[in-house]
């Protein structure tokens, strides 16, 4: 959860619009997918390279909806590393994203 402070901070300070799922929602994945669909860019958090089983399903998701899909750290999971854009800090995403145009 700090993690996922800090890249909430660093967004604020850059004046960059984000959505983030901190918890599940009383919508469960549907509304974590729902913030997907709206989305022009993907970030997974995952320290350490973790990812779950719910995030896995999000990251589908987002590959099948064709969003741009990046994550803090490299998953050791070579299906999923392949439906991964890359690897950004957030000091790499908060410039990728001033810097992109939405979809």
């Amino acid at each position: 959860m700090h993690e996922i402070e800090e890249l909430e901070a660093r967004l604020k300070e850059e004046n960059i619009e984000y959505c983030m799922s901190k918890k599940m929602d009383s919508r469960g994945i549907l509304g974590c997918l729902g913030k997907i669909d709206e989305a022009d860019v993907v970030y997974v958090v995952n320290p350490g390279g973790y990812v779950g089983k719910s995030v896995c399903v999000d990251i589908g998701y987002a590959h099948a909806r064709n969003k741009p899909i990046y994550v803090m750290y490299s998953v050791d999971d070579p299906p999923v590393m392949n439906m991964i854009h890359g690897i950004l800090s957030f000091e790499e995403l908060a410039e990728f994203l001033k810097h992109s145009s939405p979809l």
